[in-house]
């Protein structure tokens, strides 16, 4: 029974149960506007052709792309791409529905122990909250993704089985309450019944961790659960079942690709890449090893610091107003993954998303139970405050609904549209090779290159490769040799007719080409 409409009367009864079926039924459609709302369109991650090419590699028998990162998700990738055409766009279809799932979960599981509206409140932030990995996601143009789970990585995927884990086992201690008879779930008798969901929360776990294997820690929580409760036996009954589940469940995903053989490589390459680092920028400033608070940089940078603030509020009154079970779950995960974050050296900037649904899931309860001590004062003042996170969900929404592609995918066809001929080569600072040769191919190069002539110039925003000095000056010199535009976030110049650029030596330098 959902007790936050107190009604008195049946029609009263109705009335509230109608509110919660609009509301329910506008935030999931926000929810499915964002997750899924011109998926296509958004300009690809580096990391995307990797994970989708990995998957359509996999499900035609070729399992030794990518190993460096466990199976689970890219399998997922590649039966979409068998389902619905080769490509990220497939791939993105997948990450987009684990999304959404994780915010049904959020609200099935909280609905009971926290009422209706402290669930939808979690899943609507959930559904509705940018979560970036650039600080500029509010300008389309600039080409980030104003949701990481938008796009095909690793941790939409990751994450959603992770929480329907916990959810799970949560049932598992608590799956016989008020209004259900004993043995009415799963095949007969409250053990049975648990040991299904044990089972169940066990496979979940297996899913997350064997498609990227940061979630592994969220097993804490799972664990503390029978002691949280009282439950010790269920060490010996529901433990067993659940680590079995997991057991068999992760040797099914990885004995295709190998066994213990790439569990092992995995780890190893995991291992070498924390003790190298991972270059990054951090505050507007180049890092190969990242400081224990750079997830918390991120965190700030890819959702906004409004909504950060309130939901720091709100995860604070959890853990101060009327903590009980379900506080103390989700904190223990939540510490896990922060911990575990925190002590690696390697923070690429969508790695904080494994925090999120615990951050709001404690947020939304707080708040809830906060707005309860002494109404309607508390009321108000936590309804202010849920309010704050309109505003950069409206941006959100904006953002997705204007989704294009942009940058380096445009670059050919602007350059066409400019005259500029095909066979003008091309030459890029301020970015990897990754970012630009999907859609460029051999016709542009980074300024690595040992030879060649350029007639395009462009300039991408990723301080970590920086402008060769020598072309920063011969810019600057010589302004009149070249024709100035931008497409997008990127700065291109473009070389006048019969002249180009070519390296000399250590250097770049303008040469004639007639």
């Amino acid at each position: 029974m959902d007790h936050d409409v107190p009604g008195t009367g049946v029609g009263r009864t109705r009335r509230g149960r109608a509110a919660q079926a609009v509301a329910l039924a506008v935030v999931a459609g926000a929810g499915l506007f964002v997750a899924f709302w011109h998926l296509g369109a958004q300009t690809p991650h580096v990391d995307e052709f990797t994970y989708a090419g990995a998957g359509w590699q996999y499900v035609h028998g070729l399992l030794t792309a990518n190993l460096q990162h466990p199976p689970t998700a890219k399998d997922l990738y590649g039966v979409a791409q068998l389902v619905l055409g080769e490509g990220v766009g497939s791939a993105r279809v997948v990450a987009a529905a684990a999304s959404f799932a994780t915010g049904v979960v959020l609200y099935l599981w909280l609905r009971r122990p926290v009422g209706h509206w402290g669930a939808l409140l979690a899943a609507g932030w959930w559904w509705t909250t940018p979560r970036s990995d650039s600080p500029t996601w509010a300008d389309v143009a600039s080409g980030a993704a104003a949701r990481i789970d938008r796009l095909a990585l690793l941790e939409p995927v990751m994450v959603c089985f992770a929480v329907a884990a916990v959810a799970a086992a949560w049932r598992a201690v608590h799956g016989v309450g008020e209004g259900e008879r004993p043995g009415s779930r799963w095949w007969g008798g409250p053990w049975r019944a648990a040991a299904g969901w044990w089972a169940l929360s066990g496979a979940l776990l297996a899913l997350s961790a064997t498609s990227k294997v940061s979630t592994a820690v969220v097993v804490l929580a799972i664990a503390a659960l029978p002691a949280l409760s009282g439950r010790w036996r269920t060490y010996a009954t529901g433990g067993v079942v659940a680590a079995l589940s997991f057991v068999v469940v992760a040797a099914a995903v990885y004995l295709p690709v190998g066994g213990l053989r790439a569990v092992r490589f995995m780890l190893a390459f995991q291992g070498a890449h924390d003790l190298r680092g991972h270059a990054t920028v951090l505050l507007g400033q180049r890092v190969q090893h990242a400081p224990w608070w750079a997830n918390g940089v991120r965190v700030v940078e890819g959702v906004g610091w409004p909504t950060v603030a309130v939901l720091v509020v709100g995860v604070v009154a959890a853990l101060v107003v009327r903590p009980d079970r379900l506080v103390a779950v989700l904190g223990i995960a939540l510490a896990a993954l922060v911990v575990f974050y925190a002590t690696t050296d390697v923070a690429l900037p969508y790695y904080y998303d494994a925090w999120m649904p615990w951050t709001i899931a404690l947020a939304a309860i707080g708040f809830v139970r906060a707005a309860r001590l002494r109404p309607p004062v508390t009321v108000v003042v936590a309804v202010l405050l849920v309010a704050v996170t309109l505003v950069p969900a409206a941006v959100l929404v904006r953002a997705v609904a204007e989704s294009r592609v942009t940058g380096f995918a445009r670059l050919d066809a602007v350059l066409a549209d400019r005259g500029v001929p095909q066979g003008d080569r091309i030459l890029v600072a301020g970015a990897p090779r990754g970012a630009f040769s999907p859609w460029t191919g051999r016709r542009a190069s980074t300024q690595a290159v040992a030879r060649g002539a350029f007639g395009v110039l462009v300039e991408a925003p990723d301080t970590r490769f920086p402008t060769a000095p020598s072309l920063r000056r011969l810019l600057a010199d010589d302004p009149e040799h070249f024709t100035s535009f931008r497409v997008d976030f990127l700065r291109v110049w473009v070389v006048r007719d019969g002249e180009a650029v070519r390296r000399t030596g250590d250097g770049f330098a303008l040469v004639r080409t007639g």
